[in-house]
């Protein structure tokens, strides 16, 4: 196999690897830690029956991909060196607009900062799966 289909057997391997870290992971932070929080401001949230399932997959899985399509441009090594610094850098960008949000939703604090915590999380577990992923099987 050429390296530019290793290379790619990674990053196809390693979007999908986290795209199923991230439906989990979201799973367990919406669906079970923070349900208490959702259920205390019901009248927040769009009704169940409205809720669309193939948008948030859709989001999920792509990004994912954005993962293991920017590991590679950014900083792949054999020892997952970078993977960290990746990780971090790309879950304080993700976890900043999810704390702001508590500027113009009318929800506690509390959630916009469980929000942000779990897209720091999000964001530091699928960088380091696609860089094993990444660095086990494209590079």
């Amino acid at each position: 196999m050429n390296d530019k289909n290793r290379m790619m057997k990674g990053m196809v391997l390693g979007g999908v690897v986290a795209f199923v870290f991230v439906f989990l992971f979201e799973f367990a932070v919406h669906g079970f830690l923070m349900k208490g929080m959702y259920e205390a401001t019901m009248s927040v949230w769009r009704p169940p029956a409205e809720s669309n399932m193939a948008v948030m997959f859709l989001g999920q899985f792509l990004f994912a991909m954005a993962v293991a399509f920017f590991y590679p441009i950014v900083g792949p090594d054999k020892e997952c060196k970078k993977a960290i610094p990746f990780g971090i850098g790309l879950g304080i960008v993700m976890a900043i607009p999810q704390m702001a949000s508590y500027s113009y939703l009318p929800i506690p604090i509390s959630i916009s900062l469980a929000w942000g915590a779990a897209s720091f999380v999000k964001a530091l577990g699928s960088s380091i799966i696609v860089a094993k992923l990444y660095n086990k099987f494209g590079c």
